[in-house]
């Protein structure tokens, strides 16, 4: 097994940050260059995909059925669904963070932005911030694990 690129990049985000909470004028980057950073990033990640799965996306469905894409439908929707209710009615969570929470958990950068657009506050980020790391953790280790099992 060897580090994918998505585990590496992960691992050396993980060390810059530490290394700037251990030393802060290590990577200063102004909030000004970070705002433009995110939005401009966000904005290609949104677009590029778009391009890249456009003219795939009819074909698949012809190929593989409309119940593929209601399959997926549900499959993204019913964890978002259940872990609403559940951090809503038994954990009687803020429902801005308990939203950050669910985009950081689904690593939807965008969803998060678009939420804390909507509402006016930053405090989406809150809830964003611990599930979008374990979030990528476990899906680039669990990825591979994955692609290991199943190929063999």
């Amino acid at each position: 097994m060897s580090l994918s690129t998505s585990v590496g990049t992960l691992l050396a985000g993980l060390l810059v940050g530490y290394l700037r909470t251990r030393l802060p004028y290590f990577g200063r980057i102004p909030d000004g260059a970070i705002s433009l950073m995110t939005s401009l990033g966000l904005a290609a990640f949104v677009g590029l995909t778009g391009i890249h799965a456009g003219p795939i996306f009819l074909s698949a469905i012809r190929e593989s059925g409309i119940g593929l894409l209601l399959g997926g439908m549900i499959v993204t929707l019913l964890p978002q669904i259940v872990g609403f209710c559940f951090g809503h009615f038994v954990l009687r969570m803020n429902p801005i963070l308990l939203l950050g929470a669910l985009t950081g958990a689904q690593t939807v950068t965008a969803a998060m932005a678009a939420i804390q657009e909507r509402s006016g506050s930053s405090v989406v980020v809150l809830g964003y911030t611990p599930a979008y790391p374990i979030s990528n953790i476990l899906l680039t280790t669990w990825g591979s694990v994955m692609v290991i099992v199943f190929a063999g």
